[in-house]
């Protein structure tokens, strides 16, 4: 991870040439080789942000592919991807000018994915259309504007055959499982931790766990006490936003995000950083 610790655990797993490329190609069904040219055109944000995307690459210069992982069912998503999509195209023009002169001037073909591990989701794979949220219009039937996002679900147990095909991708999906049984573990021999304390030891129990059973061993063992700290405090804060969804105050969530954001702009150390959080509401 070696200093990046302010990016997400997914990014930081597959913001790379090689893990990309093997995501890419078992999500398409591709078979695209470790020589195919791939240019990783993620846009830079520091942890916690939700406007900027996970993972984005131009495989043999003719299509990117943004890439999200979450932990529960956005159908705004296609409305987050065309948030962006214009940026990262806008990147891949050399000669600015082109676009003001009469050539077509062609663009690496976008995929949108997501990658989803709620454990609400039901389905397999998803479709979701920009088109859908559109308001109807009576006499208007024709859709001027669209994307599609492809969405699979990366449970355990869940599309299994994409899963097999990505080592990383897999580990991803065994770490997301032990961590979620080892917390339920956790709560139910100590009814009176918090939900915070839990989260916290969690993720470090599971983080042991993987790197004894060769899960993602080669990432965690480069893992920091700190790096370890910055995960937990990832999963912790993914915990806060569903609690506060469950509770009814979506209007907090963007709130939450934004106040970890400020703290980490300050300066904060990540041990200060897990004390505020620890000990502190997150202000509503």
């Amino acid at each position: 991870m070696g200093g990046a610790y302010k990016d997400s655990l997914f990014r930081s797993l597959f913001n790379n040439k090689k893990s990309f490329l093997s995501l890419y190609n078992a999500v398409s069904g591709k078979n695209y080789d470790e020589n195919t040219q791939v240019e990783m055109v993620t846009l830079t944000e520091t942890l916690f942000t939700m406007k900027k995307n996970d993972v984005a690459g131009i495989i043999a210069n003719r299509l990117i592919i943004a890439v999200e992982h979450q932990s529960s069912l956005n159908e705004n998503m296609p409305f987050r991807f065309l948030s962006h999509i214009a940026r990262l195209l806008e990147n891949t023009i050399v000669d600015k000018s082109a676009v003001y002169r009469e050539k077509l001037m062609k663009l690496p073909r976008p995929e949108f994915i997501v990658l989803c591990n709620s454990p609400l989701l039901s389905m397999d794979r998803v479709t979701l259309r920009l088109s859908d949220a559109f308001e109807k219009v009576e006499g208007c039937s024709e859709d001027n504007l669209e994307l599609t996002v492809k969405l699979f679900n990366i449970n355990k147990q869940r599309n299994t055959e994409i899963v097999e095909r990505c080592v990383t991708l897999r580990g991803y999906v065994e770490y997301v499982d032990i961590v979620r049984i080892t917390r339920e573990r956790i709560e139910k021999e100590n009814p009176g931790m918090d939900r915070k304390s839990a989260a916290w030891k969690a993720v470090a129990d599971s983080v042991t766990y993987c790197k004894k059973h060769g899960i993602l061993k080669d990432f965690f063992e480069n893992l920091s006490p700190e790096e370890v700290n910055m995960i937990a405090t990832e999963w912790n804060l993914e915990d806060a936003v569903k609690v506060a969804r469950e509770e009814g105050r979506e209007e907090g969530i963007e709130k939450e995000r934004k106040w970890v954001m400020k703290l980490l702009e300050q300066g904060k150390s990540i041990n200060e950083l897990k004390r505020i959080i620890e000990t502190s509401p997150f202000p509503l």
